[in-house]
């Protein structure tokens, strides 16, 4: 970068795109390094230049000399917020500067998302432009800006998805579930938020996140921690989580529920293995069920759930299924 168009954008006499060249940099590591050194440079030249401002004049004693030098340099210690504040002055300057032309050029963030949809049945891995790795479940939709802005990072997702967050403790990044946030620095943590469910998951499995509501609530989540968010209620309650499979199994093409309504089941075999239930008698969607498998096929999953209960699977002639009590007598095919 051209340390020239670094002092017109200080100066505020540079160009929109001389601006956006200059936030952009300032965002990368290099950019963050070069403000670092300038600042510590400017601040230590002020600091020299009012030293000799004041004592450049004779004394008449050396004596009286040493003295009034010690006095100034514990005056300037003692003013030394003042100094910094006056060495951020044009740094305060370009950030204004900054946000003046990002109203209108878009420097701090790029305006143009792209977009990531996952089919169900599929899963896929992403890689962001910061270095965060992101694994989207089946069924889920991921939007991220082409270009990070240069005091944040921002996604939105509707879905399912396991983020590794690069760690930049200038640069949070934040994810959009809708009714909440998740703020970071630098974690590993599952996020669920699929449109049709009635609650919203966040679970931690290594570092901390913020877990931020519309009323401006924040809940600190820890390691081994879930927030859950109940949509028609607006309540989040955050809970220790023993075993983290519980959230994270999908990532290895596994199953693991604890004590879940079959409604809730349901929905995860039809995004996982892109297959569709009917179900006549709701009744029956309120039964729950402990089970943890690895199994591939959809078909053999529905049999483990058979074995412990009186519901029964039929598979269709238009390859959906229909859920039934297996004390209901009807003419159907069996399970295939």
């Amino acid at each position: 970068m051209n340390t020239k168009i670094i002092d017109k954008v200080l100066s505020k006499n540079a160009s929109p795109e001389e601006a956006r060249q200059v936030a952009a940099w300032f965002a990368t590591d290099e950019g963050q390094e070069y403000f670092s050194q300038r600042y510590d440079r400017e601040s230590y030249l002020l600091n020299e230049r009012i030293l000799a401002e004041w004592s450049d004049h004779e004394i008449p004693s050396r004596r009286m000399k040493q003295s009034f030098i010690s006095q100034l340099k514990l005056r300037i210690r003692t003013f030394r917020f003042r100094v910094a504040a006056a060495v951020l002055i044009p740094f305060i300057a370009l950030v204004g500067a900054f946000t003046f032309i990002a109203d209108r050029s878009g420097a701090f963030s790029s305006e143009k998302f792209a977009e990531i949809t996952v089919p169900y049945g599929e899963q896929l891995q992403v890689m962001l432009q910061d270095g965060t790795s992101v694994q989207l479940n089946s069924g889920s939709r991921l939007q991220y800006p082409k270009s990070f802005g240069l005091f944040n990072r921002k996604v939105n997702l509707a879905g399912e998805a396991y983020f590794i967050v690069a760690k930049e403790k200038g640069r949070p990044f934040v994810v959009n579930l809708n009714e909440i946030q998740v703020k970071v620095t630098g974690t590993k943590f599952n996020a669920k938020a699929y449109p049709d469910d009635a609650k919203i998951t966040v679970s931690i499995e290594e570092g901390s996140v913020d877990v931020l509501d519309n009323k401006n609530n924040t809940y600190p989540l820890t390691i081994n921690q879930t927030a859950l968010y109940d949509k028609n209620t607006g309540i989040c309650t955050v809970n220790n989580t023993e075993d983290m499979t519980l959230h994270t199994a999908w990532r290895s093409k596994s199953l693991n529920f604890y004590r879940t309504p079959l409604k809730e089941i349901l929905k995860v075999l039809e995004r996982q293995y892109e297959v569709a239930f009917v179900v006549n008698d709701s009744s029956l969607l309120e039964y729950k069920f402990s089970i943890s498998t690895s199994r591939v096929n959809a078909g053999e999953i529905l049999m483990d759930l058979e074995k412990v209960s009186k519901i029964r699977f039929h598979l269709t002639g238009d390859g959906n299924y229909k859920v039934v009590s297996s004390e209901t007598q009807m003419q159907a095919p069996p399970l295939v």
